[in-house]
């Protein structure tokens, strides 16, 4: 009569390297299709930031390349890969590092170390814009859900500049007292986070008791009435975001002397406001949609280029003189 085999026991020596491998690391190797898709879809979008002027010569193109990279960092990045970056992030590294502790816990997310290694280094080149405008679920969803509205003929209004620039500082007071009640009652830091719908929208996909489900809707529904106006009034990871603003190296969007004076298209084309009546482009509101990358370039909607284009075009008539 045939004994069944027992397993072999694991030789001490696979035992002890298994026992010295880090946590971490059987989540990162569980997930190596979704870190494959998620570096393959920054890469892509890294060709196509250094790219800029290539990737938003067509407008038509661009906005269909955007809405498809949008619908990616919604459905991939957000509600499949769970890689949605949160104010909960930076309070819980403060909270961990102000106890003594480090930040390997957050080792366990693969998605998250990535994006914040992307988005650290895309700070240094091109500001907050890189995640705000693309890499952000909350902010593509609210995007999308502009675009739908505006092929329904609902367009956004345009708030005038000083209400703008007022209320584009909400979002640092929003920063300050999540970032205080850390430091002061950690037991009311766990509320003033949610002034993020993230968790709500993204991460629970709206399953949760109705106020949070309430006010993540009533995010969302704000920008049908002002274009992205949770992430450009209130978002305190955008505020903490722009305030790093002063890492940026370069100013890569391209300006010409008449921006400003007398072309002002660019300006009123921006629907983040982020573009001063000089001209300047303000950073820290930048949203990198290459909107205005695009009109730089385009001989029917930036003034200089269509004075210059009429200028070329210019025939004088020859008129026949008639012999006396």
């Amino acid at each position: 009569m045939a004994t069944a085999s027992t397993p072999s026991a694991p030789s001490p020596a696979l035992a002890l390297q298994a026992a010295d491998e880090p946590e971490w690391l059987a989540q990162w190797q569980s997930r190596r299709t979704d870190i494959a898709v998620l570096v393959a879809g920054l890469a892509l979008l890294t060709v196509a930031l250094i790219a800029q002027k290539r990737f938003s010569a067509d407008a038509r193109w661009l906005r269909l390349w955007r809405t498809l990279y949008l619908v990616f960092t919604v459905g991939f990045i957000g509600w499949y890969a769970q890689g949605q970056l949160t104010i909960v992030n930076v309070t819980a590294a403060i909270e961990s590092l102000t106890s003594g502790g480090d930040l390997a816990f957050l080792m366990n997310d693969p998605m998250t170390v990535i994006l914040w290694v992307f988005v650290g280094a895309t700070l240094l080149v091109w500001g907050r814009g890189t995640f705000c405008g693309w890499l952000c679920p909350f902010g593509a969803l609210q995007e999308l859900i502009s675009l739908v509205a505006n092929t329904v003929g609902v367009r956004q209004r345009r708030l005038r500049a000083a209400l703008d620039a007022q209320l584009k500082w909400v979002k640092y007071g929003v920063l300050a007292v999540i970032i205080a009640s850390v430091f002061i009652t950690p037991e009311l830091a766990s509320w003033t986070v949610e002034i993020e719908p993230f968790k709500t929208a993204i991460s629970s996909y709206f399953v949760r008791s109705w106020p949070f489900v309430l006010w993540a809707v009533a995010c969302l529904a704000l920008s049908v009435v002002v274009y992205r106006g949770y992430c450009r009034y209130i978002c305190p990871l955008g505020a903490a975001l722009a305030t790093m603003g002063f890492l940026r190296r370069w100013g890569w969007i391209a300006r010409r002397a008449e921006c400003g004076t007398p072309c002002q298209s660019c300006r009123h084309r921006c629907e983040y406001q982020a573009i001063d009546q000089s001209g300047k482009v303000n950073y820290r509101e930048c949203f990198q949609c290459l909107d205005c990358v695009s009109i730089y370039q385009d001989d029917h909607r930036c003034l200089p280029l269509i004075v210059e284009k009429k200028r070329k075009t210019t025939v004088i008539p020859i008129q026949e003189v008639k012999e006396a």
